[in-house]
């Protein structure tokens, strides 16, 4: 796998073995960077990947200027394997990983791990999963673990999107054949409308 735009482009790094994870295509991240490149919303920013996976989302971000990531994956091997991947690409110092299951009712202790607000959060479920979405949003929200306006990036299937919940409104989609990339932004003021 390679990192695509930003200071680290065209560097290599070896991700997780075997078929654990399905990689964001190299189409998709360039083209959901350069939609948040354009509106400013990496440069600068604190991330948070959740559903990490080969953690090719939080380094494009971090390539591209953002100043820390927090990536959160469930599974041991692969969690081993990111941080692998962050020392290939220089990034250890910038990168928390955590592995922690966001399915279970009691695995919050990833919560902990973020230090600062965030600005950027990008979900990248497994497609049946896309529901747990919501809940996981609105867990961020009111645990204060959200900047005002951040971004957020779902990755989903074409035809399955997440509902966003009270505070989140979505910004603009893109399709790429069966999978779909949802921009939305957190507005705290919105949540306490009725």
């Amino acid at each position: 796998m390679r990192i695509v735009g930003g200071n680290l482009s065209g560097r290599r790094f070896s991700g997780p073995p075997g078929n654990s994870t399905r990689p964001t295509s190299e189409r998709v991240r360039e083209a959901v960077s350069s939609a948040l490149d354009s509106r400013g919303w990496i440069d600068g920013s604190h991330v948070l990947d959740l559903y990490a996976g080969t953690g090719a989302l939080a380094f494009e971000a971090l390539s591209r200027g953002a100043l820390d990531a927090v990536l959160v994956e469930k599974s041991r091997p692969v969690a081993r394997a990111i941080k692998t991947s962050a020392r290939e690409l220089d990034l250890a110092d910038r990168v928390k990983v955590v592995q922690a299951d966001l399915e279970r009712r009691n695995a919050s202790h990833w919560l902990d791990a973020i230090a600062n607000p965030i600005d950027l959060l990008m979900l990248d479920p497994p497609y049946a999963q896309i529901a747990k979405v919501e809940a996981l949003l609105s867990t961020l929200a009111h645990e204060a673990k959200l900047a005002a306006e951040a971004a957020v990036v779902i990755e989903h299937a074409r035809r399955d999107p997440p509902v966003l919940p009270l505070g989140f409104s979505e910004v603009s989609s893109y399709r790429y054949g069966d999978t779909a990339v949802l921009l939305a932004m957190f507005n705290p003021s919105q949540e306490s409308q009725p």
